[in-house]
């Protein structure tokens, strides 16, 4: 199977310029290491603006994305665990550990943060190596109250929640992008990853504290219409053959959810 190490530039380009969905290559994006803590877009034709450094240490948009990225790869690792596709949950449970989780060590130690090293790997281990379901289930709740200890989000505005869940979009259809191509499965892996992040961008509308949800309940329920406008798209989480399914829809659900913060 394909896999790739992702660089999450959704990120970056999201929060720091409006990006219209036609603009956007479906090409997937690499490196050879885990994330950076600084991350930047990549150099621009002449003439074009580059978004600027965005700073986990600080921005807490960006950072609850990349911890919406690791819960996204965590949900649908357990996800196809309990529908009993064991292997393909495997694949899952090794990533946000090997690509995403070293990328945030420093900014745990910046906001004074405890991390969940130990129950990431704990959980990783315990899939890997088979063992019982409740085991297994009992270490993703430990590890789901590990990363909310994490989170932010508490503290943060709608506006800034709902930026950093147009970022998981974005991402999301780089990865279906790669996933499924010319309306056939290219890379189940990358499809299943698009279907995570867009799960977690939905329940993080349900987490915006209530005087924010208040104030800004429009733009919530916008935001959760076009998300579950999306649903079509994952008509399995193990699909083979067709499927009917188009990355500018996500791109363009990315890019309608971005303005909808913006309009807070």
């Amino acid at each position: 199977m394909f896999e790739k190490k992702k660089v999450w530039l959704g990120v970056g380009s999201v929060l720091a310029t409006t990006v219209a969905a036609s603009q956007v290559s479906a090409t997937a994006l690499t490196q050879p290491s885990a994330a950076p803590t600084m991350f930047m877009a990549a150099p621009m034709a002449e003439g074009e603006m580059a978004a600027p450094e965005i700073d986990l240490n600080t921005n807490d948009t960006a950072f609850l994305a990349q911890l919406g990225f690791i819960r996204g790869h965590l949900w649908v690792g357990m996800t196809l665990y309990e529908q009993g596709h064991i292997e393909m949950a495997k694949t899952h449970m090794k990533h946000p550990g090997d690509e995403l989780y070293s990328g945030l060590t420093e900014a745990f130690e910046a906001r004074g943060l405890p991390g969940f090293a130990e129950p990431l790997n704990t959980l990783a281990e315990s899939v890997i190596n088979d063992q019982s379901k409740d085991v297994v289930m009992n270490n993703y709740n430990e590890l789901r109250d590990a990363i909310s200890a994490n989170e932010p989000i508490d503290n943060m505005s709608a506006k800034d929640v709902i930026l950093s869940i147009s970022s998981m979009l974005m991402v999301a259809a780089d990865e279906y992008a790669v996933g499924i191509q010319n309306g056939e499965v290219a890379n189940v892996h990358e499809y299943q990853d698009a279907l995570g992040f867009k799960e977690i961008a939905l329940d993080r509308l349900n987490r915006i504290n209530d005087a924010e949800a208040h104030k800004a309940q429009d733009a919530i329920n916008e935001t959760r219409q076009v998300i579950n406008n999306l649903n079509n798209l994952w008509p399995t989480t193990t699909p083979e053959g067709k499927v009917d399914g188009e990355p500018s829809k996500i791109y363009g659900a990315a890019s309608r959810i971005e303005l909808e913060a913006r309009s807070i």
